[in-house]
Formats: structure tokens, C-alpha cells, sequence
């Protein structure tokens, strides 16, 4: 099986295994999921009722699609605050909410862990993280599990294209978004004695998206100290002839940190520049307010970008940008 080693410029490792063994490894999955399919198809009657979605946001976001307007968007607005919770004030240009209910959390991981122990090889998440797999039913070395696979595309279609558009109306357009990348990661605390094999904190770095969702998925008794995610300042957009992908000076505009709870997603533009601060091993076994820590952090991220890998970083005028019909029903409308 294929070892993640490299921690930078890792895109291509193990791409030759990938590209003689990639069909090879998809028909596995095909066999896997024919001998679990009793198993899989609970989790596909989940992922028809979207138990997993948090009801305030499911109702404001179904309104939205069904009327789409200023007034049904401000209701999802209010749900995609900017303060993370914990008495946080989030950097500019990063909103936050409560996304998945805890019996979503639970669903997830548990289609995750099935997947994980299947034995199949996976390729590792992306350049950078070496813990976690990709979600996708045609890439080679990715999980195709399809409740999962489905679960992705509900969030993308439903949450965050149409609220990707909303929150950064001068960033997004019409054919922007329209292709993603899935992928679960993970860090870990725990072991001292081995981390060099584990990946503890994340590099700043920009994502090859137009926008970018993060959720925690965390169980409520899995906590752990530090990795919080970190944000320089918000990608300024002045003009097409300056450097798009420049950060303000000001200081209102300037970065911060986000600290995720179970369920929490945050939502940001790929180019705004960001990492993740090292999570701590705590040997004590308990975090600063006395619970029990695990030491771990998982979250699956998702990002959207136009045909090909195309990510766009010019600003769009008024004139230029989406009404919120398009926003929640498409350009062909």
C-alpha cells in the first residue's frame, strides 16, 4: 500500500501506483460496497431525509430555494454569522455556523471509519495533509462510497454554492463553481514518540478554489487542545491591475483565529491565505477545562472552482454579479 511521507509538494506522490492500479482499486470499491450493501443503504435513507443537517439552517436554506430573495437570504445571513461561538470573533471574510446537527456529526464519521477499515488503498487528501482521503466517485485512489459521495454533493448544492454566492457576491459567478474536490483530514496530538508520522499543524497556505468549506466532525466527547485555524487578512480586490491576492493593511481587515466545535463549519474564499496551529499532546488525558481530550481533530473540507481547476480571483462589478435567483437556481435560469 502506498505511504503519505512528503509534507510539501506531495500532489503527485505515489501517482504512478495511482495510475497502474487506479481501476484496479475502483473496482474493489465496487466489490466492497456490493458486500455491504445492506449497511449502506441505512445510510442512504439518512442522506434522502438530511437528517444531518441542522433544522434552523435546513429550513432557511429550503425558504431560500424556494423564494428566492433579499429577505429569504437575510434569514440564511443570520445563520452564517460572523463570530464562531466560544465568544469569538471571527477575522474578516470568514462566517461560521452550526451545520451539522450531532446526529450528523455521527453519521459521517461512522460512514468515514466503515470506509476507512474497508482495507482498499486511498490516496492521500491533498499536497499538504497526509491523514484523511478524498471523496469522489471518479478520482483514482479516492473513496467512491456513494451514501458518502452523496452526502458531499447534497452540502455543495444545497449549502455552499448558493451560500458561497451569497456571502461573496463580488468573488463568485456563474461558472466559477461548478466542479469540487472533497476531502477528510486529520490531526493528531496523541503519541509523542511518533509524530513525526502524524500531521500535527498545517503550513499557511492559499486553497486551489474560488471558496471553501470546512467542517468539524469531531464527536462531542472527542476534544482536544490547540489547532486552531488561522487567517491573515482578507484578499483584497481594489482593482483587476493590482495584486488581487494582496492582503489589506488595515487593521479592521487584518487576520485571526477560528477554533472549531463538533458540527461547526466555517466558509471562506480560497485565496484568503490560512493554516492550522499546532494541536497539542496533553498527556494528562484532559484539556484546560478538565474533560477528557482525545488529542484529535477531523473535519472534511470541500472546494469549488470553475471547469478544469479554474479559479478565479478577479472581482466582479454590480453590474456583473449574480441576482439571487441565479445565486440559488443557477445561470440558466
Amino acid at each position: 500500500m502506498p505511504q503519505a511521507i512528503d509534507i510539501l509538494n506531495a500532489e503527485f506522490e505515489n501517482e504512478r501506483f495511482w495510475n497502474d492500479h487506479g481501476s484496479l482499486v475502483q473496482q474493489a470499491w465496487r466489490e466492497w460496497e456490493m458486500k455491504h450493501a445492506t449497511t449502506l443503504s441505512d445510510f442512504n435513507n439518512d442522506v434522502k431525509e438530511r437528517r444531518w443537517m441542522n433544522s434552523s439552517l435546513l429550513e432557511a436554506i429550503d425558504d431560500a430555494f424556494a423564494n428566492p430573495s433579499e429577505e429569504s437570504e437575510a434569514a440564511v445571513k443570520s445563520l452564517w454569522t460572523n463570530s464562531g461561538g466560544r465568544n469569538q470573533v471571527l477575522p474578516k471574510g470568514v462566517y461560521a455556523t452550526q451545520l451539522l446537527s450531532p446526529s450528523g456529526v455521527s453519521y459521517l464519521r461512522k460512514l468515514i471509519d466503515v470506509a476507512s477499515l474497508s482495507g482498499i488503498p486511498t490516496r492521500r487528501p491533498n499536497g499538504m495533509n497526509r491523514h484523511g482521503m478524498i471523496v469522489d466517485s471518479n478520482v483514482y485512489g479516492a473513496v467512491p462510497v456513494q451514501p458518502l459521495v452523496e452526502t458531499v454533493e447534497e452540502i455543495i448544492d444545497r449549502i455552499l454554492r448558493p451560500v458561497g454566492r451569497m456571502l461573496f457576491q463580488d468573488r463568485i459567478g456563474c461558472e466559477d463553481d461548478l466542479d469540487y474536490y472533497a476531502f477528510t483530514i486529520s490531526y493528531d496530538g496523541t503519541e509523542m514518540s511518533t509524530m513525526q508520522s502524524k500531521d500535527m499543524d498545517l503550513k499557511e497556505h492559499r486553497d486551489a478554489s474560488v471558496v471553501t468549506l470546512n467542517i468539524n466532525l469531531n464527536l462531542p466527547e472527542e476534544n482536544y487542545e490547540g489547532s486552531e485555524v488561522f487567517f491573515r487578512g482578507y484578499p483584497a480586490a481594489d482593482s483587476w491591475s493590482s495584486d488581487v491576492f494582496g492582503t489589506s493593511s488595515k487593521d479592521e481587515d487584518g487576520g485571526g483565529t477560528v477554533t472549531f466545535s463538533p458540527g461547526m463549519a466555517i466558509i471562506h474564499l480560497g485565496a484568503h491565505r490560512h493554516g492550522a496551529l499546532p494541536i497539542m499532546f496533553d498527556d494528562s488525558g484532559n484539556n484546560s477545562e478538565g474533560n477528557q481530550t482525545s488529542g484529535k481533530r477531523f473535519n472534511l473540507v470541500v472546494w469549488l472552482f470553475g471547469e478544469l481547476g479554474d479559479v478565479r480571483i478577479a472581482p466582479y462589478s454590480n453590474d456583473e454579479q449574480l441576482t439571487a435567483k441565479q445565486r440559488w437556481h443557477g445561470c440558466n435560469q
